[in-house]
């Protein structure tokens, strides 16, 4: 079997978990844009929530998510020693999946920010930056080779 064969699975399944990532994050917007056509003018659910405060605290958890994406996947993934060689491609796609799921974070904080407070541009904002995220680290072959090369 040769390296093609041997990264098409884990590269297929990575590929459909970014896949769901973005169905996810468009079909929250969907959800939101319906909520506020049936519930127009739309203030959200908890409009005590709308204060600075929560949306300072709810944009400081999405950077941190961020971070983290950046330094969890420099440790799942890391660097190849020949002893973890056989290990390589599942840490590689486990790696991947992590970093597409931490992605969505962002989006789905401005989902609730969305439904406390309704603020429907802190929404946009947020599910750009999880698609900018997704996007960014799309399990990409060229990439995984080089990786496994190291």
């Amino acid at each position: 079997m040769d390296r093609q064969d041997e990264l098409r699975s884990p590269l297929r399944a990575a590929s459909f978990v970014a896949a769901a990532v973005i169905a996810s994050l468009g079909l929250t917007l969907v959800a939101a844009e319906i909520i506020r056509l049936k519930l127009r003018p739309f203030t959200g659910f908890a409009p005590w929530a709308g204060t600075p405060e929560v949306r300072y605290a709810v944009f400081g958890a999405a950077v941190a998510a961020v971070l983290l994406v950046r330094v969890l996947r420099q440790a799942l993934a890391g660097r190849l020693s020949r002893e973890l060689a056989g290990d390589a491609l599942p840490r590689l796609q486990r790696a991947a999946v992590v970093t597409l799921i931490l992605s969505e974070v962002p989006g789905i904080l401005g989902f609730v920010l969305f439904l406390l407070g309704g603020y429907n541009r802190d929404l946009y904002v947020l599910v750009f930056a999880s698609l900018f995220l997704v996007f960014m680290h799309y399990p990409r072959r060229a990439n995984w080779e080089d990786w496994l090369r190291g």
